[in-house]
């Protein structure tokens, strides 16, 4: 716990803001295939 409190306590020291750059067609697509695994498995 000590880790994490240190951990964040340096990030937030220091913030960056989050940049996305996965494109969100893939993750769209990704879990397309997914749910299509879990239905063909029942």
């Amino acid at each position: 716990q000590a880790a994490i409190n240190r951990f964040v306590a340096e990030q937030n020291a220091n913030p960056k803001p989050f940049t996305w750059t996965a494109d969100p067609d893939r993750i769209i697509a990704a879990v397309k295939r997914g749910h299509q695994v879990l239905d063909s498995i029942h």
